[in-house]
């Protein structure tokens, strides 16, 4: 993106921002809603004939349309894995919803900021504290006036090599109970021109809740005595949504193996990965494996680590008799002390060692 187009879509971006916020200060109508019902059937009607044009077919484990309660909106939450898994996911759903996105810069005056017109989209400045508040507060706006929602609870691209999920944030699930909603999950893998979706039922988080109290959401949420309650109910909601996603991506794992057998670990080539994510990245030419790392949720205790194997890394960096243990076997430790302790460190120390 040249200069000129950046400051144009920055400048645009901080506009919008105060729209938003203005939207919810002050109550006014929420947008796209009316544009959505024109533009759903077309947009359909478009991503079918781009599948076709392409090549591409989309295959489902389980249920293609799940059942929900009558008059209870839905929180459509799925997995993020690389670029057209939103248009996929979106085709495969036969109930128009709102949709939170997070990079208007770099979607502005393209076919994705295009598509992201076609529905009431609500776009999230992850590094601005105040915008991600007000994006929860018009998620829940949607819902309240009965809107059904999509969310990649993830916040970003799945990169991971060893996380089936990685961890979530928990807007979806305090959605859901505010606004009495329930959740479908769907899991999304590609295989080459194959896409394959997974969902299975879906959640009512306010099972969860009615097992802690039998209080509303409404009424512990901004209570101060209920703080501890209100935390152990999130928590368990964002375990339980992050466990459905993660047994849906296993399962769609698992079906393919058993039709195309598993390649082992040892016949993968050195460089894999690196291409893997380079394959993924070269979709989307302007997307940064930093805003990857910076967006995502980390938790507590995932910081703990990374700051444990930030000091292990400054260790190896820095070796000596004292760290010398944590890296070896203990005989091999006690060998090296000795070594070491032996070893002449100055010329007048080599002339006493010579001498004995």
């Amino acid at each position: 993106m040249d200069e000129k187009k950046l400051r144009e879509a920055q400048v645009a971006f901080e506009k919008y921002k105060e729209e938003k916020k203005k939207i919810i200060d002050e109550n006014l109508k929420l947008k796209g809603i009316t544009k959505a019902k024109l533009y759903y059937p077309i947009v359909k009607i478009m991503l079918k004939a781009m599948m076709v044009a392409n090549g591409e077919r989309i295959y489902y484990l389980n249920e293609k349309n799940v059942t929900t309660p009558k008059g209870r909106t839905i929180i459509y939450a799925n997995t993020h894995k690389f670029k057209p898994d939103l248009e996929k996911i979106s085709y495969s759903i036969n109930k128009r919803s709102a949709l939170v996105a997070s990079d208007f810069i770099n979607s502005y005056k393209t076919l994705g900021g295009w598509y992201f017109g076609t529905r009431p989209t609500v776009i999230v400045d992850p590094y601005d504290q105040e915008d991600k508040k007000y994006t929860y507060k018009t998620m829940v706006r949607y819902l309240k006036e009965k809107n059904n929602f999509m969310i990649f609870p993830e916040a970003v691209w799945n990169l991971s090599p060893y996380k089936i999920v990685l961890d979530i944030f928990s807007g979806a699930v305090r959605a859901a109970l505010e606004t009495n909603s329930v959740v479908v999950c769907s899991a999304i893998e590609r295989y080459g021109k194959n896409y394959i979706i997974n969902r299975d039922g879906y959640l009512d988080l306010n099972d969860i809740l009615k097992k802690h109290t039998n209080k509303t959401f409404d009424e512990i949420k901004n209570d101060p005595k209920y703080e501890e309650l209100r935390k152990n109910i999130i928590a368990e909601c964002v375990i339980t949504l992050r466990d459905r996603l993660a047994t849906l991506t296993y399962e769609i794992w698992e079906d393919h193996a058993e039709k195309y057998g598993v390649e082992s670990r040892e016949n993968l080539p050195d460089d894999y990965w690196e291409n893997f994510i380079k394959g993924l990245t070269s979709e989307w030419p302007t997307y940064k494996l930093s805003d990857n790392i910076e967006q995502q949720f980390h938790n507590k205790k995932e910081l703990e680590q990374e700051s444990i194997e930030d000091d292990i890394e400054n260790l190896r960096d820095n070796l000596s008799i004292s760290n010398l243990f944590l890296f070896t076997d203990y005989d091999r430790y006690l060998k090296a002390k000795k070594l070491i302790e032996n070893y002449p460190r100055s010329v007048d120390e080599k002339v006493k060692v010579l001498k004995r």
